[in-house]
């Protein structure tokens, strides 16, 4: 058995330690959460709905509450320039 559980998205990417700690000092719990995000990148583009589940960013729309799926994430985390938290689950 593995310790941990994989991400629902197989092709999900790792949110930096940074916007780890962020989301924590804002009351979100270490572990077993999901959370809706605002997200500003580097190159001004915003996304709305980020979801982002255990440290995962495993969707870019809130079709990615469902159950497990597939969903390329097409941006790199370390882009982040700006977090905004606006559910946490």
């Amino acid at each position: 058995m593995h310790s941990r559980t994989p991400p629902r998205n197989r092709l999900a990417k790792v949110l930096p330690d940074n916007w780890r700690q962020y989301l924590v000092d804002l009351g979100c719990p270490k572990r077993k959460y999901t959370a809706v995000c605002r997200a500003t990148l580097a190159n001004g583009r915003m996304i709305e709905d980020l979801i982002i589940e255990e440290g995962w960013v495993i969707a870019l729309s809130k079709a990615g509450l469902g159950s497990t799926f597939e969903e390329r994430i097409d941006f790199h985390p370390a882009e982040i320039t700006t977090l905004e938290l606006k559910q946490v689950v």
